[in-house]
């Protein structure tokens, strides 16, 4: 599922509910941009509740 909101970090609170309910993980703009540039850097971590991405 892909949640659009532009690429405003505020989709974030809404990522963890809409799995949730959907019970599908979901990918914002704004989480895929930032886990391809962390991952093309080799500096990934997990981010609690930003999603399927940054789960780790």
């Amino acid at each position: 599922m892909v949640l659009s909101a532009c690429v405003q970090m505020p989709s974030l609170e809404a990522i963890p509910a809409a799995e949730a309910v959907l019970d599908l993980p979901v990918v914002t703009a704004a989480t895929a941009t930032s886990w391809q540039l962390l991952s093309s850097l080799n500096a990934y971590a997990p981010v609690p509740d930003s999603g399927a991405l940054f789960r780790g």
